[in-house]
Formats: structure tokens, sequence, C-alpha cells
């Protein structure tokens, strides 16, 4: 072979593997998607031609959705700011407590608070060790020093290292307010190029007007969509902490503890709801459908939506589907 032939054989393999890396690279992933009724109960045996996606107004192929229960990893971010009774930060280990306790024996969990004395427990540990760090009692003059909530998730979003289908934060928090290294767009982009997503717990006022098509929010009846503009329980509170869930394929619970109408008390009624609603979020970060979506034309974040097809939604009427909201899709063959 001659010395140019050589260098064009070589040179034709180097772009097909580069060709071949990138197309490796770019591969979308499994996308974690969850049907649910109003109360919350997870909808299970359906299928690909069950679901409806659309990016750009134009049909996007689902080949595939497969319930999956796969372990997971969790992190939990809790909120210490000092406006919180000792009440409220009562209520905030006891639902950590329950997510803790129902989740998958396969799962790994991790702790990292905010605003407050500093306490941090990396994926690996073990349940005790968690449970410990909850119930132990916090330095006062630490307060306000630390990291503010959103500083607190974008660096709990590093403990992941690379993404694993299911990967999901529990955030339980007053507000997203009082950081020193990020703020909330910042964070939504980590979320999607990382996979995450962020189930909440709102301890303090929520704004729910929202940025999306249709928002969710898991009140005292359950499971309802949000329009955007229209407040549900009140304009005064964090208008970023429901989008930041929603679009990130979660949703959240508002437990306001800094009502002035009445004043919070964590009664053994209150524990079993929480409980409840911790067991119900538990589930869904637990098993999903694990959905599979052709490429697209677009490399960079897009939104999208997904629904139930119409003949299936008849059968479980006032479902609702949790999905991230955006998608960084692979160019398709011959773009």
């Amino acid at each position: 072979m001659s010395r140019h032939a050589f260098f064009l054989t070589s040179s034709l393999l180097l772009l097909s593997f580069s060709a071949a890396a990138q197309q490796s690279a770019c591969a979308v992933p499994d996308i974690p998607v969850s049907v649910i009724k109003a109360n919350g109960d997870p909808v299970e045996g359906l299928g690909a031609t069950d679901f409806i996606a659309q990016l750009k107004k134009q049909s996007v192929s689902i080949q595939s959705a497969n319930y999956d229960a796969g372990p997971r990893r969790i992190l939990l971010v809790i909120d210490e700011a000092h406006e919180l009774s000792a009440d409220a930060r009562k209520a905030e280990v006891e639902f950590a407590s329950s997510i803790i306790s129902s989740a998958q024996g396969t799962d790994s969990l991790a702790l990292l608070t905010a605003r407050g004395a500093s306490q941090t427990v990396k994926f690996g540990a073990d349940r005790s060790s968690l449970l410990q760090a909850l119930s132990e009692k916090r330095d006062e003059q630490g307060r306000g020093k630390q990291l503010g909530v959103l500083d607190a998730v974008a660096e709990g979003i590093t403990w992941f290292g690379q993404p694993q289908l299911g990967d999901s934060i529990v955030l339980i928090a007053m507000d997203l307010e009082g950081n020193h290294n990020t703020n909330y767009k910042n964070v939504a982009r980590l979320l999607e190029e990382h996979h995450i997503r962020v189930f909440g717990v709102a301890v303090g006022h929520l704004q729910l007007t929202n940025q999306t098509a249709g928002a969710q929010g898991m009140g005292r009846e359950g499971l309802g969509y949000v329009d955007p503009g229209m407040p549900l329980w009140g304009q005064i509170g964090d208008a970023n902490f429901l989008p930041l869930t929603v679009n990130s394929g979660g949703y959240i619970v508002p437990e306001d503890t800094l009502s002035k109408m009445h004043e919070f008390k964590l009664t053994d009624i209150k524990k079993q709801q929480l409980q409840k609603t911790a067991f119900t979020m538990s589930g869904l970060i637990d098993k999903f459908y694990a959905v599979h979506i052709s490429s697209t034309a677009s490399a960079h974040p897009e939104a999208w939506t997904v629904s139930l097809a119409p003949a299936k939604l008849e059968g479980v009427p006032g479902a609702h589907v949790l999905y991230p909201h955006e998608i960084s899709p692979c160019p398709s063959a011959g773009h």
C-alpha cells in the first residue's frame, strides 16, 4: 500500500471512529415518566402505544415504555432556615425519615442541609447514619453562614457523578432564597443536564403560578393542575419552587408551616399525613416508565410534551403525566 493510500485509509477510519463516538455520546437516554391518579397513586400496565409525545408540534416516536423499578439514588436536601419553628423542623425530619424508611432496600440515599449547621451524609452510607444525622441537634451559631438552598442542590448534584436512570432529589425547604454561588436558572440547567428529578416539600409560602403549560402540586385534595397565572393557594411566596420540581419531572407538596392563619403543630394526625405523602412520593421515585424515544433533529435542550393517548385517558380520567419538560435529543439520521 502506498503512503498516500495508507494516509487516506487511516483518515477515513479516524473520521468513522469519531462519528461513531459522537453518535454514542449523543445517545438519547431513557426518560423517567410517571402516570398518576389525582391522589398520587401510580397508573401501571401501560405500554409505548399508550403515550403521545410532541416536540416543536411534531410527533415524536415512542419506541418503548417499560415499567422500571431498578435501584435509585435519592438525595435529601433539607432547609434549616431560622424562621422555621421547632414543630416545622420536626415535620421536615418526619418527612425525610419516612422517605428513608419507605425507599427500596437497593436504593442509595444521601443527605445535605442548607442554611444551618452543615450536615452531610454521602451516597453509600447505611440508613442508620442518615437517621442519626436527621436526629442530631444543630448548633444555632452556624445558622445563616452556610449554603443557600439552591447552593446545596447544586453541590448535591455533583455527588451523583455519572447520571443513572431515576436519580432524584427530595428538596424540603421554606423557599429557594439566600444563595451565594448559583440561581434558579443555573440549577434548572444542571438538573436537565444530569437527568435528575426534583420532588419538593414547601414548608414555607409557595406561589403556585408557573411557567409551564400545566404544573402539578399535591394538596389536601390530591394532585391537581395549576394553569399559568392561576395561583391556587395564594400569591405570596416563592415563585421558583414549583417550576423547578415540575420541569424536572417531579412535583411539589405544599405544607405551609409559616401561615399566619393558624399555628403549625405537628400532631399525630399531621405525622400520619406526612408519612402517607412521603410513602406516595417514594413510590413514584422508585417506580416509573422508562420511556425511550426516537432521536430528533436538535442537539440542544428542547421543550416537549408527553400525554396519555385519548383512548387510554378515558380509562383513567384525571390522570396526570410527570416527565422532564426539557430533553437534549440527538440529531437524527440525515441531519
